[in-house]
């Protein structure tokens, strides 16, 4: 919790929400900087409950007030490089281990350097977009401590929207960022490539090196295993082939290892493979022109029946009757993917509301039966939510 302990001062003026943030969260004081990182999937939570408490940019905030000293050397290290080129070109190296859920890459441009980042996967859930804004700020405040002097940006474009707080960023940053692009970058003038590190050290660099790569990879800790095995599941090309050994395999661990990891998060390998199989049948379902057995095998269920029985228990219809009602309330597959691509399918699986008003910006054609809770219960799918909250949806009152 060291890296969050800047918002007791942040938030001094507001006891209820950090009372709220102790509860919820586990905030709790600390001496000394610690090494106690929050998982990924609960910083996301966390970024997003207070976007909603109105401190959308506290992320990148925070960034900038973090000890650049401790996080396994990793700027020791890098001010040992003898320029900022040779920095940037490390971190080009260990991004799979600074950034394990998306990617980091430098391109230049004429006279122009740009840093671009973006996730590989839930691109457009909230709390990962306002983890990458942090991002930013962290990657410009590493570059300063880098030339140990302000590096200030000439331009910035984050995924995040624009706030009425935009203007703290601006603050933060020095440059009004670029909202709602379709990845983040921090751009530079070329020339700054060049720039010598005053803390240049060939033989420290080299001494340095094989350390911080025995050190980094327990960062990817800060990925949940849960999250870690959607993206993996989400990742495969035939899903069929998906076990729960063939997962253990690419995590490097046991069965029974992998069993524990996700039963402490709770999760389980079967739960996760049934979702990512909902989701993926309704894709097939809503934009493709696959028979139902061809789905059936695609996906790994034992044949037709079993595919056909699944969609019974989570929408009370036949997968053809389903392909039917998409394709009555939109005839045209281009609208229909824009329509059901365009939702936020990040909402919490229990926020019926939620759902619910998310499918009413949905608009079929007037005639069509697939609207309000079976709409929304075809989102949740999509999203990968459990089979319970799908059913519940389905069976939720129609708004008044």
């Amino acid at each position: 919790m060291a890296h969050l302990q800047p918002l007791y001062a942040r938030l001094a003026d507001r006891p209820a929400l950090l009372a709220k943030l102790q509860a919820q969260w586990g905030l709790r004081s600390v001496a000394g900087q610690g090494k106690d990182l929050m998982a990924t999937s609960s910083l996301l939570d966390l970024f997003e409950m207070l976007y909603a408490e109105g401190e959308p940019h506290v992320g990148a905030w925070l960034a900038l007030q973090s000890d650049l000293s401790t996080g396994h050397g990793i700027a020791y290290y890098l001010r040992s490089c003898a320029t900022l080129e040779a920095a940037l070109h490390e971190i080009v190296r260990l991004r799979s281990r600074l950034l394990p859920d998306g990617e980091f890459g430098m391109h230049k441009d004429g006279q122009q350097l740009r840093l671009f980042m973006r996730p590989h996967y839930q691109a457009r859930r909230l709390g990962r977009q306002l983890r990458y804004e942090a991002g930013v700020a962290w990657l410009i405040c590493l570059l300063s401590h880098c030339a140990a002097r302000p590096l200030r940006p000439q331009a910035i474009e984050l995924m995040t929207p624009e706030t009425a707080q935009a203007g703290q960023l601006a603050a933060l940053f020095g440059v009004m960022p670029h909202f709602d692009r379709d990845e983040f970058a921090v751009c530079y003038p070329a020339e700054m490539l060049s720039l010598p590190l005053p803390g240049s050290n060939p033989a420290l660099l080299a001494a340095l090196r094989p350390s911080l790569d025995y050190l980094l990879p327990p960062i990817r800790h800060g990925v949940s295993t849960t999250e870690r095995l959607r993206q993996w599941l989400h990742a495969l090309a035939d899903p069929s082939r998906a076990s729960q050994t063939s997962a253990a395999r690419a995590f490097n661990c046991g069965t029974s290892s992998l069993r524990r990891r996700l039963a402490s998060e709770g999760s389980s390998f079967s739960a996760l493979l049934q979702a990512d199989r909902r989701a993926r049948a309704l894709q097939c379902l809503a934009y493709g022109e696959d028979s139902i057995d061809v789905v059936a095998r695609h996906l790994g269920y034992a044949d037709r029946t079993t595919l056909e029985r699944a969609f019974l228990g989570w929408f009370a219809c036949r997968p053809v009757q389903l392909r039917g009602e998409l394709a009555a309330a939109w005839p045209d597959m281009a609208q229909r993917r824009a329509a059901l691509e365009a939702v936020d399918t990040t909402l919490p699986c229990d926020d019926a509301a939620a759902w619910l008003a998310a499918a009413a910006t949905v608009e079929p054609r007037p005639q069509a039966s697939v609207r309000g809770p079976r709409l929304a219960a075809l989102l949740l799918c999509a999203a990968g939510a459990p089979a319970a909250s799908i059913r519940r949806m389905r069976m939720a009152p129609e708004p008044s």
